[in-house]
């Protein structure tokens, strides 16, 4: 299936940020940008932003990493697990202490 394309007019302001991204030519680094954002915003999954960008997984990990953005969340979800764990292990522990 062919890919199709839209184009985009920005100000050249915007030339020496684009510039310091990651990518071969103009459009690599403005896809790895928006890839990025979208991935930051969680408008897309981490997956989904690695190949927005173009870029294998470990690739686009390594560059949110450098970038000092988190790649993996920590979800209320999770936090429940944890708690429910560390409660079970408590228990066990004092049943064993006592």
């Amino acid at each position: 299936m062919a890919m199709e394309y839209f184009q985009v007019n920005l100000p050249k302001t915007f030339l020496p940020f684009i510039n310091r991204a990651k990518g071969q030519d103009i459009d690599a680094k403005v896809k790895v940008s928006l890839a990025i954002g979208m991935f930051a915003e969680k408008q897309v999954t981490l997956a989904r932003a690695a190949e927005l960008a173009e870029m294998p997984l470990e690739d686009f990990i390594d560059l949110l990493k450098s970038k000092n953005l988190p790649w993996m969340e920590y979800t209320e979800e999770h936090l429940q697990d944890d708690r429910q764990a560390i409660s079970e292990l408590m228990s066990s522990k004092e049943e064993n202490d006592g």
